[in-house]
């Protein structure tokens, strides 16, 4: 007890209007430094919009960086406790952590286990907890989304562990986007999958760099046999998928009206 009563009154002499105000400073300078760390990294994916990815995923790691170097500076080299000061301090701490930050700690320890064996990473197009929509931000206790809709969705951590993660480039800056096209059986499936290849390659936001898959197959709507057309093709940019869509949906639509696929006079019934 005793020695808990000289850890306090050492604690009580070792805290000064000098030194909150030194760890005041050492704060506000390490939050410039931020903001203007984070201001660079947004000219630079300006400038240099192949590297967006990478220049997001880097500023999470060096704001942890910063601040754990201000904890460390300000505890060992400002404050200087004694050892019974730290373990007075660690033992309090340690009950209220236990008691009033039960669901902040469960996330926080997702969030670093995350970061150990990311699923996904700052710019990922992925579906978390109902929502889909870009990584905008990775932090300890949540997961920042933005929607198509431009809506932000903050997803805690441990929510993430629980439930599966669908992730659609994985750290590409392109992806994957499928889109399907159904036609009447009368419709000639080979110059389709001709006419949805050419849209697709001709579309300003395909990736040409990866393969245009066009496949066929069937399906029974409203009691009618329809061929469907999929095309599975790349994005240039995550954030241009919806855009990419509609190209896609206009180009081939029009292919198909031209090529007279949805006259009516010549659909057959099976």
């Amino acid at each position: 007890m005793e020695s808990t009563t000289d850890a306090l009154q050492s604690l009580i002499s070792i805290i000064s209007l000098e030194k909150i105000a030194l760890i005041l400073l050492i704060c506000f300078f390490a939050w410039a430094l931020l903001n203007v760390i984070k201001i660079s990294l947004d000219k630079l994916t300006i400038k240099l919009p192949k590297y967006r990815l990478f220049w997001g995923r880097l500023y999470p790691f060096i704001r942890l960086f910063i601040w754990g170097c201000v904890i460390i500076y300000t505890t060992a080299g400002i404050i200087a406790p004694h050892q019974n000061v730290v373990l007075a301090m660690i033992g309090s701490i340690s009950i209220v952590i236990g008691l009033a930050t039960q669901e902040p700690a469960k996330n926080m320890i997702a969030g670093f286990i995350i970061m150990l064996n990311p699923p996904y990473r700052v710019g990922d197009m992925v579906s978390l907890a109902g929502h889909y929509g870009e990584v905008i931000k990775l932090e300890w206790s949540v997961t920042w989304l933005r929607t198509f809709d431009d809506n932000t969705i903050m997803v805690p951590n441990a929510e993430v562990l629980k439930n599966a993660v669908s992730n659609a480039n994985s750290g590409a800056l392109d992806e994957m986007v499928v889109i399907s096209f159904n036609l009447p059986l009368h419709a000639d499936h080979k110059q389709a999958i001709a006419l949805a290849k050419e849209a697709t390659q001709c579309s300003p936001y395909t990736f040409l760099n990866k393969p245009i898959r066009i496949i066929l197959g069937t399906d029974l709507s409203y009691g009618q046999h329809m061929q469907t057309i999929t095309i599975k093709a790349y994005v240039m940019d995550v954030r241009l998928e919806r855009k990419f869509i509609s190209d896609i949906n206009v180009r081939v639509l029009d292919a198909f009206k031209d090529a007279h696929f949805y006259d009516d006079k010549q659909i057959i019934s099976p």
